[in-house]
């Protein structure tokens, strides 16, 4: 696996997991280059749509989000949002007394929507390296429209368990850390746009991560 290039291991997982994406591929052959490092992440989204306007054709465009080929000439971007992981191994570490915001782990990559009009589409996800920041993928047309769905200001975080497949719009308050479920989950009884502590949520995802057997969600 390791000898893999990361586009090819990127695209595998998500294959694996339905999430439509498109990594950048860099590789010579591709017919389409990985946007060079930009020195803000806002400059590195904007590249990202460039590219995706490229790279959107006949037999992609749907599952890109787009109602048609030409609807990406259209696009712009949203206002970004910072995601932040949870690993497993914290989940099944956690105490039970243990604190929700010790438990996030800044990825340092951002989540662009990219909008027609007044619809999301699809994403553009840009992190950050040694180098700057890059566009790394884009698409997945179910998770963009998702945390847009429910996210209520600008502050709000993504906060992503991916051994779990748990998404989660995080809003920090006077009353502490609150998660927002964008997606139904038949393992928890909560509902996608009800704000919870995030420790309740913990607690619960916690359980989840003890029974995990390593197979895709």
């Amino acid at each position: 696996m390791r000898t893999l290039p990361f586009a090819c291991m990127l695209a595998a997982a998500c294959l694996l997991s339905g999430c439509h994406s498109m990594p950048f591929d860099p590789s010579p052959d591709s017919g389409s280059s990985q946007p060079r490092p930009s020195s803000t992440q806002a400059e590195a989204a904007q590249a990202g749509l460039s590219t995706l306007g490229q790279l959107v054709n006949d037999s992609n465009y749907a599952r890109l989000g787009f109602n048609s080929r030409d609807e990406v000439r259209q696009a712009t971007l949203g206002a970004p949002l910072a995601i932040y992981h949870v690993r497993l191994d914290s989940l099944r570490e956690m105490a039970v007394d243990g604190k929700p915001d010790g438990l996030l782990n800044e990825a340092r990559r951002s989540l662009y929507p990219v909008q027609v009009g007044e619809r999301v589409a699809c994403a553009v996800f840009v992190g950050q390296a040694a180098d700057g920041w890059r566009a790394t993928d884009m698409g997945n047309p179910a998770v963009a429209r998702a945390v847009t769905r429910y996210r209520t200001d600008e502050t709000d975080i993504i906060v992503h368990v991916p051994a779990l497949q748990s998404w989660f719009i995080g809003r920090r308050s006077e009353g502490g850390l609150s998660l927002t479920p964008v997606f139904e989950d038949n393992r928890v009884d909560w509902k996608p746009g009800v704000a919870l502590p995030a420790d309740r949520v913990f607690q619960t995802l916690r359980k989840l991560a003890q029974d995990y057997n390593g197979l895709p969600q």
